[in-house]
């Protein structure tokens, strides 16, 4: 079982909050990340260990935010859109800086979550954010 910690509280984000930041990313984000994200903002899960692709792992360190500022949903994507495939959209960073999205390339009504790495790029990594959620460990 995950809980959801906030180290720095944020109110949540209103639904015209939310319509704004998806209006400008130009998807609509799934409803099982906004039931986490809207109400606990910028909020990092317990356990939030990863496993990825060959052996690897790494560790969430919060879910983006609604608010102003460092770690906005679309204000994170703008630094990394120049090498982000067309459709992925980050909701998440990882202890390194790296990034947890979500692809609408295949599917732009149920995204899929992948692993985007600056020296890797994107590598698929659970079919929701639900199982995304479903994969963190101690």
């Amino acid at each position: 079982m995950v809980e959801w910690v906030q180290d720095v509280v944020l109110a949540p984000a209103t639904d015209a909050d939310v319509r704004e930041h998806e209006d400008a990313l130009r998807v609509d984000l799934p409803g099982d990340f906004l039931a986490v994200a809207q109400r606990l903002q910028g909020a990092r899960p317990v356990p939030a260990a990863v496993d990825l692709a060959g052996g690897a792992g790494t560790a969430v360190a919060r879910l983006l935010h609604f608010a102003e500022g460092f770690g906005n949903i679309v204000t994170r994507r703008f630094p990394v859109e120049g090498v982000l495939d067309k459709g992925v959209i980050p909701f998440a960073e990882d202890i390194g800086g790296d990034l947890f999205c979500f692809s609408y390339r295949t599917d732009f009504d149920a995204p899929p979550v992948v692993f985007w790495d600056v020296d890797g790029g994107a590598a698929p990594l659970a079919p929701s954010f639900t199982a995304f959620v479903d994969l963190l460990h101690e």
